[in-house]
């Protein structure tokens, strides 16, 4: 009969290495189960954002009024720019004519005449608010429309300056004076009569403006006036 041989020890370390793998086997099995039940738990996720569940009704800025993108204005309008026709609303530049003397007639652009039919001295008197009576030149001036139209005086304005400084001198109501006043038809003549205070000792050089329309030219009367 043959004798069994006697089975060698298991080493400790084996021993404990298979401990190891049993654990480590155990508690993957464990995980597992418990990750497979956290996620049945959980239910269906929605895919859709916070910002693309609310409505369009709960949109702060649904209900705001477009703003409009402004336009630039087109030439002509109020800020436009510059347009081929001139400003209606920029302001006339008085023109005033080349003088000529005192007897002599004047022309305006339109085709109206002027002339100085007298000019005379006179006792100048004080009849209007702030006048002050004294040595005077009163100017009668006569008007010819040769126009196509009647022209309007009521913007006639005459004007006088005397000495050689040429002091614009200061007008008088009296005696005779008279201002242009309604219209003058075509071909007819209309007179004016102005008083203006005038110094015997500033007549040596005396000038007359007249002008009917400020949006027309001004004549320009010059010469010696009258003595006293």
């Amino acid at each position: 009969m043959s004798e069994v041989p006697a089975r060698r020890p298991v080493p400790r370390w084996a021993v404990v290495a298979v401990a190891v793998l049993v654990v480590l086997v155990l508690g993957g099995v464990v995980w597992a189960a418990v990750a497979q039940s956290g996620s049945a738990d959980a239910g269906p996720t929605s895919s859709a954002s916070p910002s693309s569940s609310r409505s369009a009704g709960d949109d702060p800025s649904a209900s705001e009024t477009p703003v409009e993108t402004p336009t630039a204005p087109a030439p002509g309008e109020p800020g436009g720019g510059a347009t081929d026709d001139p400003d209606p609303a920029a302001p006339y530049t008085p023109v005033t004519e080349p003088a000529v003397a005192l007897d002599q007639p004047a022309t305006f652009a339109t085709g109206v005449t002027a002339e100085l039919t007298k000019v005379e001295s006179v006792a100048g008197e004080a009849q209007g608010p702030g006048e002050v009576a004294g040595p005077a030149v009163r100017v009668t001036v006569r008007l010819t429309n040769g126009t196509a139209a009647a022209v309007p005086l009521t913007s006639a304005v005459v004007n006088a300056y005397a000495g050689q400084d040429l002091a614009p001198a200061e007008p008088l109501s009296a005696p005779g004076g008279q201002p242009f006043a309604g219209s003058v038809q075509p071909g007819a003549t209309a007179t004016g009569v102005y008083v203006f205070n005038v110094p015997a000792d500033q007549r040596d050089r005396l000038q007359v403006t007249v002008s009917y329309d400020p949006t027309v030219t001004t004549v320009l009367f010059e010469g010696p006036g009258p003595s006293a």
